[in-house]
């Protein structure tokens, strides 16, 4: 950029700090980006909110403030970690920090043709002061989660019909329209992976740990336990409430498949579950279903931990290309 200072070089490197702001939990990782090299992932961390009995905006906001500073502090860590190696050191330097934020707290207008996003202010400016003291004044940009995992399955399924994606998150889940990396509309739904957790720890008694065991082991075609029938009502409850969110935008933009996105074991279980339901009232028969797993996004980034967050994973790809 140049100016009356004269021009200033911008790194051939650098270090972004991501930052993935969802209803359940908050996550957060670093990537380094390197021009002409696939971006590298690390330091992936999340932290989940505590179980929220009654939700509102309030609660809402300070879980998310919670669960942010720890996030930030585990990233800050490893950050402050490598700057103290002499040959990690740069790695270390983070020079960007990019914060995804999902529904309700990033929300969709049209403007002619163009779907335009607007994050709540009341959350930024929490972000901010939480940034501010983890890492200092280091500028930070805000996007909409729904943004960059259309960028996302943009890159992964080339010249394809759209699809109709759905991020399931904690509290809410999201619908969008989304055609060669485009969000061309988009719903919400008050239902959540929160909804089948908390049905087998009120129903069964199962602790968080066990709750999610037991969500990898069902197969939606037994329920023989009170645990196991409530499961399955909520399954039914979900796939209902996305029938009908999913109506309306599929009815000016059919679609060829239908995206699970959320973190395993939550996703392959949803994406089973819709399957088991009758959908046809809204999709065309043959309309295919399934989960996007970090199997799908690996051939695009190194990712160094055993499990990468798959939330990391599709805002790294987004920020290596902006």
């Amino acid at each position: 950029m140049a100016g009356l200072f004269g021009t200033k070089k911008v790194p051939a490197e650098k270090t972004v700090l991501i930052v993935d702001i969802e209803n359940g939990s908050v996550g957060a990782g670093l990537v380094r980006i390197t021009p002409g090299k696939q971006p590298k992932l690390f330091a992936e961390t999340r932290v989940a909110f505590s179980n929220i009995q009654t939700l509102s905006a309030e609660k809402l906001l300070k879980e998310t403030d919670k669960a942010l500073r720890e996030a930030l502090s585990r990233t800050a860590i490893v950050a402050a970690r490598m700057r103290n190696h002499q040959k990690l050191a740069p790695v270390g330097e983070v020079s960007a920090i990019s914060v995804f934020v999902a529904s309700p707290w990033a929300l969709p207008s049209i403007s002619g043709h163009t779907l335009n996003w607007t994050i709540e202010k009341a959350l930024q400016d929490e972000v901010r002061k939480a940034l501010l003291d983890t890492f200092g004044t280091t500028p930070a940009s805000f996007h909409a989660a729904g943004v960059a995992s259309a960028h996302a399955t943009g890159k992964l399924f080339q010249n394809i019909p759209p699809l109709l994606l759905c991020a399931v998150h904690g509290e809410v889940s999201e619908l969008s329209i989304v055609d060669g990396g485009q969000v061309l509309a988009h719903a919400t739904m008050p239902l959540g992976s929160n909804l089948f957790t908390r049905t087998l720890r009120t129903h069964g008694g199962y602790s968080p740990a066990e709750a999610q065991s037991l969500l990898r082991l069902s197969r939606m075609t037994r329920h023989e336990t009170p645990a196991e029938e409530a499961l399955y009502a909520s399954s039914n409850e979900f796939a209902s409430m996305f029938n009908t969110a999913a109506k309306p935008l599929v009815a000016h933009t059919p679609v060829g498949g239908i995206l699970v996105i959320a973190r395993e074991p939550v996703g392959e279980w949803v994406a089973q579950n819709l399957g088991t339901n009758d959908l046809s009232s809204t999709f065309d028969e043959g309309t295919t279903i399934q989960a996007l797993h970090t199997h799908h996004l690996a051939p695009h980034l190194a990712a160094h931990a055993t499990k990468p967050d798959l939330a990391c994973m599709i805002e790294a790809l987004f920020i290596d290309g902006i």
